[in-house]
């Protein structure tokens, strides 16, 4: 019944977008159009042992972004879009369902680049939908392509472990994958510049006030399995990206690197700047082997311990419809949970995805779709150096699951 209870709702929004996807193209100048796009994914997932074997959840997630559009006569693109999303797990223990309004902005877009005001992610979000991000240089292609995923922080595979263990999990991270603050969902201003014939292209943005809970909430119901900790207070977010792109017969390269700058309100009731940097290459040779190698460093925690820091690498081989990979992670950083010491993560991922359909035209000729059955293992090792010893945290958890994406 649990498993009806989740699945149930999230099949009636999937109907929503089937009609009007038409709209989808890109308006001509002095035209108006209605862009749609959006996906739906549906996984199971289970820890095989550590602290919570043998719970096993079923997890869903619906997506739907809308954005109207017009073209001008001079060629800018202006534009509105809106985000609805449907979160919803269940499990022996615990069963929750969330829908919100996350994200929604204006934009303009032109040969000055792209202005977009309004409640919007960071970096690499911001500089996509649902394709790949030339930002985020370690990723798991095999799996989900927009939502919960299973690239380093995508936080997919700890939504099957006990809330305080994948708080602290998810603490770390974030650590090599981008720049703190990168899925911030705050008001904030952003440019992303024209992008260079040599290649080149770059993006800053500005949050007056870090917010912990973002969006619009429009309804929530059971027990939450991953509460949110209370967060000190930030404010005047600064964000920035460099991107270096080059295309050949034989290689596609990127190097990039993220960079942020918060003001966090300590116990003490001083304000001090907190910084993050991060950066990387990643590339895809003879259109078969996608690489990745990043890393990242944040300023030392107000409490003292660790500078937080990490390194992730990845490797992935595409075949046909198959594409098969994984990724490795190590990461440390201060407890954020209020406990002296630090916290050291080590994480291996690998998985296999199916492209079921390979001609992308499930909703017609001219709309872009995907459809894909994936399946992953993620082990992670949670240790810590505190006063008080504390024993190993580590587990195995166990990902399959399916997501039909179009855009």
């Amino acid at each position: 019944m649990r498993v009806l209870q989740v699945l149930l709702p999230v099949a009636a929004l999937l109907g929503l977008p089937a009609a009007p996807v038409a709209a989808q193209s890109l308006p001509g100048p002095g035209h108006f159009a209605v862009a749609l796009s959006g996906f739906q994914t549906a996984a199971i997932a289970a820890a095989t042992d550590g602290p919570s074997a043998g719970e096993g959840r079923v997890l869903s997630e619906t997506e739907l972004e809308v954005s109207p559009l017009r073209r001008t006569k001079g060629g800018t693109l202006l534009g509105a879009r809106g985000v609805i999303n449907l979160t919803a797990a269940t499990g022996r223990q615990t069963s929750s369902w969330r829908a919100a309004i996350p994200e929604w902005s204006v934009f303009a877009s032109g040969t000055f680049g792209r202005i977009e005001v309004g409640e919007r992610a960071g970096f690499p979000q911001s500089l996509v939908g649902f394709t790949p991000s030339e930002i985020a240089l370690v990723s798991a292609p095999f799996g989900p392509v927009g939502g919960t995923r299973l690239d380093p922080d995508g936080r997919l595979p700890t939504r099957a472990l006990p809330g305080p263990l994948a708080a602290r999990v998810n603490a770390l991270s974030t650590l090599g994958y981008a720049a703190r603050f990168y899925a911030d969902r705050s008001a904030k201003a952003i440019w992303v510049t024209p992008r260079t014939r040599s290649g080149f292209y770059g993006a800053v943005s500005y949050a007056p006030t870090v917010r912990q809970r973002p969006g619009a909430l429009l309804g929530q119901g059971g027990q939450a399995a991953l509460p949110l900790p209370a967060q000190p207070r930030r404010k005047d977010l600064l964000q920035a990206a460099a991107v270096w792109n080059h295309r050949s017969a034989d290689l596609d390269l990127t190097l990039a690197a993220t960079w942020s700058h918060v003001r966090e309100l300590g116990v003490d009731g001083r304000w001090r700047g907190l910084g993050s940097v991060s950066g990387g290459v990643s590339g895809t040779l003879h259109d078969t082997w996608a690489f990745g190698l990043s890393a990242g460093i944040d300023s030392r925690a107000p409490t003292g311990g660790a500078r937080p820091y990490g390194v992730i690498a990845s490797l992935d081989r595409v075949s046909g419809p198959w594409t098969v990979g994984g990724y490795v992670q190590h990461a440390r950083a201060a407890r954020r949970d209020g406990v002296p010491g630090d916290d050291t993560l080590d994480v291996i991922e690998g998985g296999a995805s199916l492209q079921i359909d390979r001609n992308h035209d499930l909703l017609g000729a001219g709309r872009y779709t995907e459809a894909r059955v994936f399946v992953a293992g993620y082990h992670f090792r949670l240790a810590t150096n505190a006063p008080q010893p504390e024993p190993v945290q580590q587990g195995l958890v166990i990902l399959a699951g399916a997501q039909f994406s179009f855009f």
